[in-house]
């Protein structure tokens, strides 16, 4: 109950502000009764917005559509003023005028090819696959203009090509938003999580959730704890160079992918995933690497933005990779890292999947000491 008046009392707030401007308020009004705008969704795929703690629909309202970025997963903000140029000229927030016009007009929210569900078996046989939401997808969605612009504004001196586990071109999937590692990921998480028992009780920690493996994670038998220092509704507020409320040796299995990339001591957080993973333990551990570095670039001390987009790729980063340096950081908290590619998942699978084949996934294990010692001839 006290939740729900304070939402009221924001709202109040906010409407008071913006009745000023009774465009923007019918605006944001539209965008808070419109079935296409996800709240969580929208935060979850744009940490920036989260991080600034801005109003989600404000933002996109005065902002995020014009930059492409989608309200949700069913509809497609860049591919909607694109494909009506009319709209685009006349500089109207794709929601707004869809939600006002576009739907009465039989105007389409995303590209055709993202509704092919129901359509006959014959006509869903499109090139490529999601390994996370299972659907068929006719092209993957490019990064959002708003990351590529920055790179290029800001002077990021690496090419695309130059990214280990990053596809520009076919970044995220159309129906549930999933991006390139984490379909990765999910080719990796179907196999090995089905190799548990229905008796088995399985833990999972997953830092800094990802939305679209979240529903991956359903279909298993698991218990599954989200974990985040800044993200609401986790179930565990932690800072992961820290995590003293969660004991050691707890999880059978972990996911942090991309968040090291954020903390000061990245040393710190590794050794504490170490710790609370159980022995024979393993996760997914993923961070951005350029292949051409030759030692990690790192400096938490820098905080002037445009210099973070520079060095590292986004606003809130501290540090950038070079793939050696972090799997000698991995191994030197004790974890023996297998690097997985294209030749352990195949380059048909990586070309349907929409993976590029440079990419690769890290998995972390945590090895008894006893068996790190054992010889060809022992085993």
């Amino acid at each position: 109950m006290a939740e729900f008046i304070l939402m009221i009392n924001n709202f109040s707030r906010l409407s008071k502000k913006l009745i000023k401007y009774p465009q923007l308020l019918h605006g944001f009004l539209l965008l808070r009764m419109s079935d296409l705008f996800d709240k969580n969704w929208y935060l979850a795929n744009n940490p920036d917005v989260a991080q600034a703690k801005v109003n989600p629909w404000l933002h996109y309202l005065r902002y995020g559509g014009f930059e492409g970025r989608d309200p949700g997963p069913n509809f497609c903000s860049g591919w909607y003023l694109d494909t009506y140029k009319d709209v685009k000229e006349a500089r109207i927030n794709p929601l707004i005028h869809y939600s006002r016009y576009g739907r009465a007009e039989r105007r389409m929210a995303q590209p055709l090819q993202t509704e092919t569900t129901n359509l006959p078996s014959e006509t869903t046989n499109l090139p490529h696959k999601c390994p996370v939401c299972q659907n068929q997808v006719h092209e993957f969605l490019p990064l959002a203009p708003y990351y590529t612009e920055n790179l290029r504004n800001y002077g990021f001196p690496y090419k695309p090509e130059e990214g280990e586990t990053i596809n520009f071109e076919q970044y995220a999937c159309p129906h549930c938003s999933a991006n390139d590692r984490d379909r990765l990921s999910a080719c990796y998480l179907r196999e090995r999580l089905s190799q548990y028992s229905v008796d088995e009780q399985v833990l999972l920690l997953d830092i800094a959730p990802s939305v679209p493996l979240s529903k991956l994670f359903k279909e298993f038998k698991l218990t599954r704890h989200t974990a985040d220092l800044l993200t609401e509704g986790v179930d565990l507020v932690v800072d992961i160079t820290n995590m003293s409320e969660i004991a050691s040796d707890l999880y059978d299995t972990l996911i942090c992918s991309h968040v090291l990339e954020h903390v000061n001591d990245d040393k710190k957080a590794l050794s504490e995933l170490y710790r609370v993973l159980k022995p024979r333990g393993w996760g997914i551990i993923m961070v951005p690497i350029i292949l051409t570095l030759d030692q990690i670039d790192e400096d938490p001390q820098v905080t002037d933005e445009a210099e973070r987009w520079r060095r590292f790729g986004q606003f809130d980063h501290v540090r950038m990779y070079n793939k050696s340096g972090f799997v000698e950081r991995m191994e030197a908290v004790g974890f023996v890292v297998r690097q997985l590619g294209v030749d352990f998942f195949g380059e048909s699978a990586f070309k349907q999947y929409g993976i590029t084949n440079t990419s690769v996934l890290y998995v972390a294990e945590k090895v008894e000491i006893t068996e790190l010692v054992m010889t060809d001839e022992n085993i």
